[in-house]
């Protein structure tokens, strides 16, 4: 029986660690990392649609995903409030209560064993996890695989524990943690196996009755298929859900030979051990491109650790840890993409544990070999090793705490990485008058940090300002263009340019010393100031007026491209997305069989602006770049063509006259001079 006086002891350790863990992982969290990405703004739609009254079994979008942290997500929405803090809180949250649950699986798996191993390896393991820059780093990162190692740890724990003392409720535990296993990332889907294999173990080798046990193992998976089957019930009719980004995601190719396979599989596993011990994860998201996911003195204990479960492999309580790690490693070993310490992360209590049998073991193992030495080396060398392992675990905590806040932290490319200036987009947008016209330039209005972090404000448009600008003219509200000038760099002076009235009246967070964004605030009734350099009117169907055109050259030579601006106006409401046609048109062309020589086709703004966005009133300015084929006869007579046409059934939109007469589908502009080389 365990003395009380230890019971205290560990008691106040856990305290601490656990404390230790939630530093850790909420210092900094409104500010570390700077924005909120990609995964964790589609985990803030999803906590939104589920506060508005979705309750989804599977989630469709990003891959396809499963939804207990998305929920959870939606309930720390309820008590912080709508944004990114929310999200990272709650993967904070779960990280540190990952702590704790390993502690309480290691006491109950090392509680058969003798000596410091069974006193304080539950203690050793949490504090390992709690310092950890692995299990650190996805605490803060916002995504559903940090459930993984709380799901695992909770189900094992509860299963040891029946096992042990043939509680019906630890046996219900087991089930109801191992079925909401299933909800949480596609790596905890080798936990049941993990399970069975374990059970599967103890029976062949007689350590199991299962005469006494059978009732609890079949209330096991019983409750867990209950707890499973919404879930199970949605992939058996959705085809391919469950097994989507699995297939997407598989190093395997079943094109390829098994011999091209296997070497592929035994890279991938060399890859995935490296990550451990040599060199880690290149993702910069989630780690210090190429730092392993332990430090040195970590490794080392780790390798011993597994060292000395070899040895006693006969001992349940040894194989199971090795089989746990095979196990929940074999995610990363058959993923080719993403991050392997977040494929393998299933892996870090079973990583935790070993630790402290390598730690711990081998202090004691060494302890009772120095007991028949002569002194002083029957006191000294335990009491030299003891401080050395304290010291080791001590440098690694504060190795982490560095590497991640001082090192990883400081990096001015997680502002580019974690996707902070659309954060920072989204939350500005989000804070202006519904009536007010916003435009995009060149983010997506749909990308989830800007529709996320602006709480899903409607009317939002965006456009690519590298080819083509859009113009309200004359808009009945105010119109603010938000222009990221690093990527759009004529955005600035071409609203300058044809909004003269406006001005400047935001500018976005500093990225590299200069604002992310400008926003660009044109008052309502603002005429733009359009001046085509070649005037010319058509009318496609009272949906799309020409207004003009212009070249960049007069002249051009076989081989080059004639890069043509058209100034569209929106005059109609559109339900269809139109192409836009550019054809260069010439003397016959063999290889053709008509006067067509070259063309640009393209969706307005190269689909970034398509006809079905354009509000009445809109003037659209866009870019072609039709190439002339070096074999073109210069000195012949050359024009140039455009219209539109729906690519579905390549139906062109009519062209009407004055007299509102149909008189073709097509407008020809003025001609080409193409000349000798």
């Amino acid at each position: 029986m365990t003395k009380p006086r230890f019971t205290h002891v560990r008691l106040l350790l856990l305290i601490g660690i656990t404390l230790l863990a939630a530093f850790l992982r909420l210092y900094k969290i409104d500010r570390l990392p700077p924005g909120d990405s990609y995964d964790p703004a589609i985990y803030g739609l999803d906590g939104l649609a589920i506060l508005q009254g979705a309750r989804p079994i599977f989630l469709t979008t990003n891959f396809g995903r499963e939804p207990l942290f998305s929920y959870l997500v939606a309930a720390s929405f309820l008590v912080l409030g709508v944004g990114p803090r929310a999200i990272y809180t709650t993967s904070a949250i779960i990280g540190i209560l990952t702590v704790p649950a390993v502690y309480l699986v290691a006491e109950e798996m090392f509680s058969a064993e003798k000596g410091v191993l069974a006193r304080f390896g539950g203690v050793l393991a949490a504090f390992t996890v709690a310092i950890s820059y692995w299990d650190l780093s996805w605490s803060r990162l916002g995504v559903r695989a940090i459930l993984v190692p709380l799901c695992t740890v909770m189900t094992l724990y509860f299963l040891w524990r029946g096992l042990r003392t043939g509680s019906r409720w630890a046996f219900a535990g087991c089930g109801l943690f191992l079925g909401l296993s299933m909800y949480t990332y596609q790596a905890a889907r080798v936990l049941p196996l993990l399970v069975l294999l374990y059970l599967i173990y103890l029976a062949l080798s007689r350590k199991l009755a299962l005469r006494d046990h059978l009732t609890n193992l079949i209330l096991v998976f019983v409750i867990a298929l209950i707890v499973f089957a919404p879930l199970g019930t949605y992939f058996l009719t959705h085809p391919g859900s469950f097994t989507q980004r699995i297939e997407q995601t598989l190093v395997v190719d079943a094109s390829q030979e098994m011999s091209s396979n296997v070497r592929t599989l035994f890279d991938q596993l060399v890859k995935t051990l490296l990550v451990f011990n040599v060199h880690g994860d290149e993702e910069p998201k989630a780690n210090m491109p190429g730092r392993p996911a332990l430090p040195p003195f970590l490794s080392v204990v780790l390798l011993l650790g597994i060292g000395i479960s070899l040895l006693r492999i006969k001992r349940p309580l040894y194989l199971f840890l090795l089989t746990w790690l095979a196990v929940m490693i074999v995610p990363a070993i058959l993923a080719q993409y993403g991050p392997t310490t977040k494929r393998a992360i299933g892996t870090t209590p079973a990583v935790a544990m070993l630790i402290a049998i390598g730690s711990l073991v081998g202090w004691d193992s060494l302890r009772r070999w120095a007991v028949h030495r002569p002194p002083p080396w029957s006191k000294a060398l335990p009491v030299a090793l003891a401080i050395i392992l304290g010291a080791g675990f001590v440098y690694s905590g504060v190795l982490t705490y560095h590497d991640y806040f001082l090192v990883w932290g400081q990096d001015p490319d997680l502002f580019t990485h974690f996707e902070a200036g659309p954060t920072a987009i989204g939350k500005y947008i989000g804070g202006r008058p519904p009536q007010e016209l916003i435009y995009l330039s060149p983010v997506p209005a749909d990308h989830p940090g800007v529709v996320f972090n602006s709480e899903l404000r409607p009317g939002v448009k965006s456009y690519n300002g590298r080819v083509c600008i859009v113009l309200a003219d004359r808009a009945a509200h105010d119109a603010t263009y938000v222009i990221v000038p690093h990527d759009d760099k004529k955005g600035m002076d071409l609203l300058e340019q044809h909004f003269p009235q406006g001005g400047v009246v935001a500018e976005g967070p500093l990225h590299y010393q200069l604002p992310y964004f400008l926003a660009y605030r044109v008052p309502a009734g603002a005429e733009a100031h359009v001046e085509p350099p070649h005037p010319l009117e058509a009318n496609w169907d009272h949906k799309i007026r020409l207004l003009g055109y212009d070249l960049d050259a007069d002249t051009y030579e076989p081989g080059e491209a004639i890069r043509l601006t058209l100034i569209f106006q929106a005059t109609g409401r559109m339900e269809t997305d139109y192409t836009v046609f550019t054809h260069l048109l010439g003397p016959h062309n063999p290889a053709s069989g008509g006067p067509l020589w070259s063309q640009d086709d393209s969706e307005p703004c190269r689909r970034c602006y398509p006809t079905t966005s354009w509000d009445p009133g809109e003037i659209v300015i866009d870019t072609y770049e039709i190439p002339i084929p070096d074999d073109a006869p210069p000195g012949e007579e050359y024009q140039l063509e455009v219209g539109f046409y729906y690519w579905e059934t390549l139906e062109r939109l009519p062209l009407l006259d004055a007299a509102e007469q149909v008189v073709g589908d097509s407008v020809t502009l003025g001609e080409v001079g193409i000349t000798e080389d």
